[in-house]
């Protein structure tokens, strides 16, 4: 990939130069890169999987773009040569991560569980569900965002006289709906 500088020939082309060149633009820059080629094999489903996650990211970044308040979020996140319609496609795809901090839970009604979380835009919610070792649900509820806006905080409501095998599950809704889980085991 070739980005132009200052080349006066090329500034602004776009589209397809023979069979070997295709121009882009992306911001105010002028991308040349290799044509791509199309291949004789049959997708596998993995790839079948990806082309339909890609699409509907794709409807996603759209629908993004389409409503002005949605869109100045994800372009004030955007960098460089960034779009707003980048960032949401991104925003669909990538999942948050989710880091257990149990060294404030001991079992007690009132232990701190907390969740550091990180996402491109944000998490809309976090759910906490508890399990003992026999998988028997303890108890269930929402943690709060606090004021940094990374970390969230669990408060437990019920006693848990054994904690060896003990399961946490979050489960985190991102910005645009997705759901993604994560567990924890004490032991």
């Amino acid at each position: 990939m070739a980005i132009n500088k200052d080349n006066i020939i090329v500034e602004g082309a776009s589209g397809k130069f023979g069979k070997k060149l295709v121009f882009r633009q992306r911001g105010v820059l002028t991308i040349m890169s290799k044509a791509p080629k199309k291949t004789t094999k049959a997708p596998t489903t993995a790839q079948i999987e990806q082309r339909e996650l890609f699409g509907e990211a794709s409807i996603y970044a759209k629908s993004v773009i389409a409503n002005p308040e949605l869109k100045a979020i994800y372009q004030a996140k955007a960098t460089g040569n960034q779009s707003a319609y980048n960032v949401a496609f991104k925003d669909y795809l990538t999942a948050p991560t989710c880091e257990f901090e149990l060294s404030g839970y001991t079992g007690a009604i009132g232990d701190i569980i907390k969740l550091k979380i990180k996402d491109v835009i944000e998490v809309t919610n976090a759910v906490v569900s508890m399990y003992d070792a026999e998988g028997v649900l303890l108890e269930e509820g929402n943690a709060i965002q606090q004021d940094n806006l990374l970390w969230w905080n669990y408060t437990t409501t019920t006693e848990n006289a054994s904690l060896p095998g003990t399961r946490i599950v979050v489960k985190l809704t991102s910005f645009p709906g997705n759901v993604y889980e994560y567990v924890a085991i004490i032991e």
